[in-house]
């Protein structure tokens, strides 16, 4: 028949939909500052240090209202610029406990004018201080907000070298530096793709993986840290170059500078910390766009722990987790029936019932979507799942955005699947659901193709050359036949052709008629 191939279907809409909800995931991801309340209780060694990151971002400060009384702080910048550049350690790290309260301010920070006091400098050579670690966790903890201002605040940090030397200080034997290093080298990630690609250029990532693993006190902070910084070094368009990624060192670094010890001599334990599972399954689901990406995690074994997470009790990791398995499932068919094989369609299944929110049953329907868009085994085991009656249910009462993901996984299915699947999805109700749509406003620009390639489907699966056509009937009796005549007023010819020809093959239209 003519119509969508399955390729196709799984592509036409990742530009449209699939961009957009990440785009908007990934505004409130890329950055993130120590705020004031930290800076005010936690000198260096507090209890704070080690507390989850706090998800105050900022982007564009420098065109907004100063906060009222900043002048008068500003006032003692000079003093602060004479003390950093003394001779005395005591001095020097009062100076920058002062630079880092005054860029911690909550709202609007004195980003710029700190640095056109051209304290940037001396920042990053305090950095290198890797035998006065509370020296240097005040200098990164500075270095860290600076980051997490626009692309040119950031571009300062990286013309004063502290990207290598922040790596460094990724594997110091100071866990409290070892997590504001990793801190401050995501909000450099998190900037562009290229200052994500300078960080990996430093050999970061063999830096990160042992200490993503503990979720244990006190080191939960940093694995926080080192699995959002790996989750901003997997994402952003163009892909990572991971080709600039160099081999580790065959030697450890000398002390100070040592690997943390292992948590286990055995296999770590799985985590529970929210935040971890949720930036590794964000860091995933990066990683497995384009789909000539998905290779490599399902050989690593990743499909059973994200199938497990679906099911977890929060959303923030449901989401992502779903969004990685929704990528697997556009792979190869192969990847597709190992995603059925380990039990994702029972989850999909509840969160189409149960999601506690929107987009969450958005983002199932969108999975199903991909798993109809394959192979008729594919089909075969979602219908078998009996996901389809939720699905027609969704399709009569959902909002457009849900709506239209569904409307796309029963259409897949219609098309897609054998001519049993098809006799069998009419039996359910689909035909109704189909012709109900065709009225809908929206789905006369978005929706009204697939669902006249779904009835195609339908109509041919129903017709075996004699007598009355099972599934025209269905149609005529819905009052789909009126809809689709409207159809051929249509202004998008390829809905307008597709319209005409169903009339043509199926219900007796003749060309010569007015």
């Amino acid at each position: 028949k003519g119509g969508i191939d399955a390729e196709d279907a799984r592509r036409r809409r990742e530009a449209s939909t699939i961009q957009i909800r990440k785009d908007k995931k990934e505004e409130g991801l890329q950055k993130r500052r120590r705020p004031a309340a930290a800076a005010a209780a936690a000198p260096y060694g507090g209890s704070s240090s080690s507390q989850p990151p706090q998800q105050a971002r900022t982007a564009t400060r420098s065109a907004e209202a100063p906060e009222p009384g900043l002048a008068e702080t500003l006032k003692s910048l000079p003093e602060d610029v004479q003390l950093l550049n003394s001779d005395d350690r005591g001095q020097q790290l009062e100076a920058c406990i002062r630079l880092r309260k005054l860029l911690s301010i909550e709202r609007n920070p004195p980003i710029a004018e700190i640095i056109e006091a051209g304290v940037v400098p001396r920042l990053v050579q305090f950095l290198h201080c890797f035998d006065d670690p509370m020296l240097a966790f005040e200098a990164a903890w500075a270095v860290t907000n600076v980051a997490s201002g626009t692309s040119e605040h950031t571009r300062v940090l990286l013309d004063n070298g502290a990207v290598p030397v922040l790596v460094q200080l990724a594997l110091h034997e100071d866990s409290n530096l070892r997590e504001q290093s990793m801190w401050a080298l995501g909000n450099i990630a998190g900037d562009s793709p290229r200052c994500r690609d300078l960080v990996l250029s430093y050999g970061v990532v063999p830096r990160l993986l042992p200490q993503c693993e503990s979720c244990e006190q006190p080191r939960a902070g940093t694995s926080r840290n080192a699995t959002w910084l790996l989750s901003n070094l997997c994402r952003g368009k163009p892909p990572p170059r991971w080709a600039l990624q160099p081999l580790p060192s065959p030697s450890p670094p000398s002390s100070p500078l040592s690997p943390p010890p292992p948590s286990s001599p055995h296999s770590p334990p799985l985590q529970t910390d929210d935040e971890v599972l949720t930036d590794a399954c964000w860091a995933i689901s990066y990683l497995s766009e384009p789909p000539e990406r998905i290779a490599p995690l399902v050989e690593a074994g990743a499909i059973l722990p994200l199938v497990a997470l679906l099911s977890h009790t929060m959303p923030s990791v449901q989401t992502p987790a779903l969004r990685a398995v929704g990528n697997i499932a556009a792979g190869t068919a192969a990847q597709a029936a190992a995603l059925i094989a380990g039990g994702a369609l029972g989850p999909l299944q509840r969160l189409l019932s149960t999601g506690q929110t929107g987009e969450l049953r958005k983002e199932a329907a969108w999975m199903l979507s991909n798993l109809t868009a394959g192979d008729r085994e594919q089909v075969a085991a979602v219908c078998a799942a009996g996901v389809v009656p939720k699905l027609l249910d969704m399709a009569a009462h959902e909002e457009y955005e849900i709506k239209k993901e569904v409307v796309y996984a029963l259409c897949n299915a219609c098309c897609f699947g054998s001519a049993q699947i098809a006799c069998g999805l009419a039996q359910l109700g689909i035909v109704v659901r189909l012709c109900d749509l065709l009225e809908l406003p929206d789905a006369s620009l978005l929706l009204a193709a697939p669902v006249l390639e779904a009835l195609e489907a339908l109509l041919r699966a129903g017709g075996d050359g004699f007598g009355i056509n099972p599934h025209a009937r269905l149609v005529d009796e819905a009052g789909g036949c009126e809809k689709i005549e409207a159809l051929q007023m249509h202004e998008n010819p390829e809905v307008f052709e597709k319209a005409q020809a169903l009339l043509e093959a199926f219900f007796g239209a003749d060309e010569d008629e007015e």
